[in-house]
């Protein structure tokens, strides 16, 4: 992974910049982080709408002609069947890779018929053979349709995009459609995803057992997954049934989106656009993780995560904001690119039930209930924590009253639409 520049990092804001300020560099920044790569595009010269769970599902067959990602794929297997040593095992290894080359790519006609015949070889059993599994997963990659309205076939691809641009070990997207588990559970639980949504419950169940007894990687068919997703190693990967990842995010192996306990209903975390979430995290509970912020590794996390922002530790506090737009592309694991808070940070996260310590300031909740106050309306949560994420610079769990008077107006010009 290459170093950033310097002049490539965005500006950042300081305490001296109005609210105005802060809106427009965060609307901007949003929009550059909702803003991902998809072949799709690419054909159509259509943009992905800045919400990373809505998507347009008016493709048509025609729009798959000249299949880029496809020729790619074929182009890397024939160089993978060139490859030559000089030992004694030249002839033996060149057959040996040859055979799985050809049967898992060049005998096949389309992504979506080689895909299908890939995953059905690695999930069949007897009582579901391989034939049964194949009709299953090729008609879903064929026809089938995402939670969002997307079709499949053009979800698939925007995952391989995605691991070929982000994982340093990735060599040819030949190699990430053949041998990355990633990439292989992802497909097969859109594939589950698609039978959940068609009332096909304990199929799409069979198949997630399947797909978590393969790959090392248990993801609920309910469980909304957006497009150019990649999960790297995968092996210890859960996804709870009402969990959601926004595009373009990236996630390593053990990372868990978990429930907050054995309660039915909405319990899982929600994920944004290009969010990085490291190796062994753990984010439990219905929270909300903002567009382009990162999740360090072996963190847990157990509150809302405002939008670039960077969270570690156990319990995860928020140790600054992100430098660069998009997290899941850099793969910053050891979060060098932090504009890190000037002062030591408290043993709270400030989005815990603090109060103020001193006559003048208002702690987070005071200062949701004062803006209520002021506006004489109901302020969504995240949006007030936003606000008071930008202010916090120092990340002391407090504002001063005479800022929060000093900024009443803007507050009032900027959620009047709210």
């Amino acid at each position: 992974m290459g170093v950033i520049a310097e002049n490539a990092l965005p500006h950042h804001l300081t305490m001296k910049d109005s609210l105005k300020d802060i809106a427009a560099n965060h609307a901007q920044r949003l929009s550059a982080a909702c803003r991902n790569r998809s072949t799709d595009n690419e054909i159509n010269g259509k943009e992905e709408p800045l919400d990373g769970f809505h998507c347009n599902g008016n493709e048509s067959s025609e729009q798959l002609r000249g299949d880029i990602v496809w020729e790619d794929i074929r182009k890397d297997a024939e160089e993978m069947c060139n490859e030559r040593n000089e030992d004694s095992l030249d002839v033996e290894a060149s057959e040996l890779l040859h055979g799985i080359v050809k049967r898992s790519i060049l005998d096949r006609g389309s992504l979506e018929e080689a895909l299908s015949a890939h995953l059905a070889s690695k999930l069949s059993w007897d009582a579901a053979p391989f034939e049964r599994w194949h009709a299953i997963l090729l008609k879903s990659f064929t026809s089938g349709m995402s939670h969002c309205g997307k079709a499949i076939r053009y979800l698939m691809r925007d995952d391989l995009i995605a691991i070929k641009e982000r994982d340093p070990a990735c060599p040819s997207s030949g190699h990430a459609f053949l041998y990355f588990k990633g990439f292989h559970a992802i497909q097969a639980y859109r594939a589950a995803n698609w039978l959940w949504s068609k009332g096909q419950r304990s199929l799409a169940s069979a198949l997630q057992s399947r797909i978590s007894e393969v790959f090392g990687m248990d993801i609920h068919p309910a469980a909304q997954l957006g497009s150019g997703i990649m999960i790297d190693h995968g092996t210890g990967v859960v996804i709870g049934e009402t969990a959601r990842v926004g595009n373009g995010c990236t996630l390593l192996h053990g990372v868990t989106l978990g429930g907050n306990g054995k309660q039915q209903g909405d319990r899982h975390p929600k994920l944004g656009c290009n969010v990085l979430v490291g190796a062994g995290a753990s984010i439990l509970g219905n929270v909300k993780i903002g567009d382009g912020s990162k999740i360090g590794a072996s963190a847990v996390v157990l509150n809302d995560i405002p939008d670039f922002a960077t969270a570690v530790g156990c319990p995860a506090k928020i140790i600054g904001r992100a430098k660069e737009d998009n997290p899941a592309v850099v793969l910053d694991h050891s979060c060098k690119y932090v504009q890190l808070f000037t002062q030591r940070i408290r043993s709270l996260c400030p989005y815990r039930h603090l109060s103020p310590s001193k006559p003048g300031y208002l702690g987070p909740h005071d200062f949701i209930f004062r803006l209520e106050q002021v506006l004489e309306k109901d302020v969504p949560r995240e949006t007030a924590m936003a606000l008071f994420f930008e202010l916090d610079h120092d990340h002391d769990g407090e504002l001063e009253e005479a800022e929060f008077e000093k900024y009443v107006a803007v507050f009032k010009d900027l959620l009047a639409k709210e």
